[in-house]
């Protein structure tokens, strides 16, 4: 397949899927606002015990021990499943609303941990964020999107087939096609994967060690 037809079927699925792609990036977007304001209103408790964790963490003398294999193992742990999850999902009639809490909570967690970065760290903070979060998640993000649109779009397909009494045995076939893209998927999450593993911890160690000996 041509770069011309892939951005062709690209630009073709986005049309015909448009309010589903809006409803997806809006829900991601809702969850990254409600992440910043949940910092602005986070008990003095639970702020303190975070940011103390936030200081221990980019204290130069505890970033020589980084263990790339284990941030790339958690990275696995923490994005892979949600990828699973949305593919099953696809596969129900029923999975809509969570599809929409999942888009939540991945903004959600992105709007919380920049905030909070930042209001618990300051200027430093805002380098830490944007070296430590942002790379990775330019391509959580999108692939987070692009998965729930193909889900829910499988999903309103199988209820639309399910009411007209459209079943078929051509079904295997989508579920293999859509399988297939959920493949696909996966592929350019372990590169959003391997940023945060490798990528990331590396500039954010410098960083890190770079402020520690101005700080001196």
């Amino acid at each position: 397949m041509s770069s011309n037809t892939l951005i062709s079927n690209v630009n073709k699925h986005i049309q015909e899927n448009y309010w589903l792609y809006i409803i997806s990036i809006l829900c991601v977007f809702t969850g990254i606002i409600l992440g910043i304001y949940s910092v602005k209103y986070m008990g003095e408790f639970e702020r303190n015990d975070l940011v103390n964790y936030l200081i221990n963490f980019i204290d130069p003398s505890n970033t020589s021990g980084i263990s790339y294999k284990l941030i790339f193992f958690q990275s696995i742990k923490n994005n892979l499943p949600v990828i699973i999850f949305l593919w099953f999902l696809g596969l129900t009639i029923v999975g809509l609303p969570i599809i929409v809490i999942i888009d939540l909570l991945k903004g959600f967690t992105v709007g919380f941990t920049f905030s909070f970065m930042i209001s618990g760290l300051g200027k430093s903070g805002v380098g830490i964020a944007i070296l430590g979060v942002l790379p990775q998640n330019l391509i959580y993000i999108p692939c987070i999107i692009f998965a729930s649109v193909i889900s829910m779009e499988f999903s309103i397909m199988l209820l639309r087939n399910k009411f007209n009494k459209q079943w078929t045995s051509s079904i295997s076939s989508r579920i293999i096609y859509y399988s297939v893209i959920f493949v696909i998927i996966i592929v350019f999450l372990f590169i959003g994967i391997i940023i945060e593993s490798y990528i990331a911890p590396y500039f954010v160690k410098n960083l890190i060690n770079n402020l520690g000996s101005l700080s001196k």
